[in-house]
């Protein structure tokens, strides 16, 4: 009777045991399972945390130029990299074009500038995302068209768009005075313009911004002014005077 008493005892012992490791083991499991799916973040967490993107600014000649469709004599071209995918700033100006005067008339010309932003996205299609012409009609005199030599990247809003800054002057003048300036920022198919005269022999300089600038992001006014600032001067008293 001592024996069967005993052995029943053993068994009940080993069960609980058992039945005590299998909980344990289902516990940590569960745990185990918790840790490592919280230490994944979701897809809107890494975008919250990304690293904005390198936005290389880089020239590129007219015989590299994918297929892109543009009127007059090639400028330059800029390229960068952003949200959008590939990105080019394309200017251009056109030859200017003589109009036959009337009877007593004078000989007069036309000639327009062009700026275009195209984007080639990750599928592959490229798409013009803003394009812009400027131009003079009826110069009886010396024609000035031309683009300011610095463009500018920079992403001041930290939305991995692209923020590009260029100007260029118009002028039919017969004498050493003011042209007309203008400064742009273009981002992501927006565009912003600073719209003012150069500084010639000291006079000018002034400038009016666009109302955009206005429900603007913040930085992009003082970004399109200090461009202003830094390239004004078309001709100085002195070479040293800015």
């Amino acid at each position: 009777m001592k024996s069967l008493l005993y052995c029943l005892s053993i068994f009940l012992f080993i069960s609980c045991q058992n039945d005590f490791e299998n909980q344990s083991n289902s516990t940590l499991s569960n745990e185990t399972n918790d840790e490592f799916e919280t230490a994944i973040p979701d897809e809107s967490e890494i975008a919250e945390t990304s690293i904005p993107m390198d936005l290389g600014l880089r020239s590129i000649e007219a015989v590299d130029l994918p297929n892109l469709d543009y009127d007059g004599n090639f400028t330059d071209c800029w390229t960068w990299d952003d949200k959008n995918g590939e990105n080019y700033l394309l200017r251009t100006i056109e030859e200017p074009k003589f109009n036959y005067p009337e009877e007593d008339g004078w000989e007069t010309y036309d000639q327009s500038l062009h700026v275009y932003h195209y984007s080639k996205l990750e599928t592959g299609e490229t798409i013009l995302l803003r394009d812009l012409t400027d131009f003079i009609k009826d110069c009886e005199f010396d024609l000035i068209m031309n683009h300011l030599e610095p463009v500018e990247l920079s992403d001041i809003d930290n939305d991995n768009y692209g923020e590009i800054i260029f100007g260029y002057r118009l002028h039919c003048t017969s004498d050493v005075s003011p042209s007309s300036q203008k400064v742009l920022l273009f981002e992501n198919g927006d565009k912003y313009i600073l719209r003012g005269t150069s500084v010639a022999m000291g006079y000018g300089g002034e400038y009016t911004p666009g109302d955009e600038f206005n429900s603007g992001p913040e930085g992009f006014l003082d970004k399109a002014e200090n461009y202003w600032e830094e390239n004004k001067v078309e001709y100085a008293l002195e070479p040293n005077e800015y």
